[in-house]
């Protein structure tokens, strides 16, 4: 005969084991569906959750070996410039040394950043 366990005493009677554990199986099965109820809850939020802003400021890169910095973009009047995706996002202080470092760097026609960033009123 077994002792006696501290941490979960049980009924030494098969029949009051056997019902126990078919118990503890009925409750596994509900919480393994309770996870699944919320593993499908949470991939659907995450799937609805709305897409990050576009970066305000982006610096367009050529294409080919060197990849040199071609552009600047900025904030438009609808919000982020849409003139080009090719490139990474920058800020306004990257932005504003590109333009005034780097020669080969132009200013986007649409969004102006120069004169966003008050360039054009030195």
């Amino acid at each position: 005969m077994l002792g006696p366990d501290p941490l979960l005493p049980l009924p030494p009677q098969l029949d009051q084991l056997l019902v126990i554990r078919r118990w503890l199986e009925l409750l596994l099965a509900r919480v393994d569906e309770r996870i699944a109820a919320v593993r499908t809850f949470e991939a659907e939020k995450t799937r609805r959750r709305p897409a990050p802003e576009p970066p305000e400021w982006w610096v367009e890169y050529g294409i080919g070996a060197r990849r040199t910095p071609e552009r600047a973009h900025g904030p438009g009047p609808a919000g982020a410039c849409r003139m080009t995706s090719r490139g990474r996002p920058s800020t306004a202080e990257g932005v504003r040394e590109l333009l005034l470092t780097a020669p080969s760097v132009l200013a986007c026609p649409l969004c102006r950043p120069d004169s966003k960033l008050g360039l054009l009123d030195r």
